[in-house]
């Protein structure tokens, strides 16, 4: 039983596949909803996946300060971007655009929505015990979170490590129940970017999707 539990690789390609994902949906964004031309944002977010692709190390062998910089900027530059695009959201509500009609801000709310939780799930991912490769290599000094299989005496292993797909987990628990399911966030700063994005999607939910229905009707 233990063994389909077992993880010692974290795939990186589960993590560009997600990037991948967000990069498509800034398509459906309207291009008055973001900070600069949204296919010059497109380009430079491609570009700087395709360097992580290269410089990746195979198999998390070694800790690259490299990738993990590159990656952290790349994550923060798409969640600011959706951080802008919601604020820009919320001006065309409140005060009014002719470029925005209510179809435009239910899709864009939709858009800042889903991409939340994917680009938080990538924070996590990046963030805990100091990212993939040092949890591959059994290198991290701390947990920023607790997962269920590191506490259930039935399904515990010392090889068991956490993948993308449980912070993704995490992440979209966290939109929709404001609170992780089933992991804990231990460290201060794992609480501090719940937080936030907990915050992002209340304002998305609550104040941009409910505006919109209300124009549309």
């Amino acid at each position: 039983m233990h063994k389909l539990f077992e993880r010692n690789h974290d795939p990186i390609w589960h993590a560009q596949l997600a990037l991948l994902f967000v990069v498509c949906l800034q398509f459906f964004t309207n291009s008055a909803l973001l900070p600069f031309d949204k296919f010059a944002i497109i380009a430079l977010e491609l570009f700087l996946i395709v360097i992580l692709t290269f410089i990746t190390p195979a198999g998390y062998g070694k800790v690259s300060k490299t990738r993990r910089a590159l990656g952290i900027g790349l994550i923060g530059f798409i969640t600011l971007i959706n951080i802008v695009s919601l604020f820009l959201l919320l001006g065309a509500l409140f005060f009014g655009d002719k470029a925005v009609d209510g179809h435009d801000l239910l899709i864009n709310g939709l858009v800042v929505y889903v991409t939340n939780i994917m680009m938080f799930a990538l924070w996590y991912w990046e963030m805990d015990g100091g990212g993939p490769e040092k949890r591959a290599t059994n290198t991290t000094s701390r947990e920023d979170f607790v997962f269920p299989q590191m506490l259930h005496p039935l399904v515990f292993t010392k090889k068991w490590l956490p993948g993308f797909v449980d912070y993704l987990y995490l992440s979209a628990t966290n939109v929709t129940n404001f609170a992780s399911a089933d992991t804990i966030p231990v460290s201060r700063r794992a609480k501090a970017l719940m937080m936030i994005q907990a915050l992002v999607s209340v304002i998305t939910v609550v104040l941009v999707a409910a505006r919109a229905i209300n124009i549309l009707q």
